[in-house]
């Protein structure tokens, strides 16, 4: 299995029912792409202070890395992607292979 992780930290300007529409938007977005296995997200809660200004995380997992891939480039993701990268002030993407 592959999870792939994206650290988001919104545009300050962004409303939270503008959060809340690109939170659903991702996830019907997921759920229309057969290669996305699981999707989770959820707003950090952390009180260590570390998370260096990300402020959400939206977590896929990909049942292969071939799965992974096919997801990159989905035309699915691409039109995501459109909407979704004009709203974020910061990003970082992790991904790693579970170990059996």
């Amino acid at each position: 299995m592959i999870r792939h992780f994206v650290f988001v930290k919104f545009k300050d300007s962004l409303s939270d029912a503008d959060v809340a529409e690109m939170v659903r938007l991702f996830a019907r977005m997921a759920d229309e792409i057969d290669e996305v296995a699981a999707f989770e997200y959820g707003p950090n809660n952390s009180t260590e202070g570390l998370t260096k200004g990300l402020e959400h995380c939206f977590n896929l997992t990909f049942a292969t890395v071939a799965d992974r891939d096919a997801y990159l480039p989905h035309p699915k993701h691409e039109a995501f992607k459109d909407v979704f990268v004009p709203t974020i002030a910061d990003v970082m993407v992790f991904d790693y292979e579970v170990a059996e």
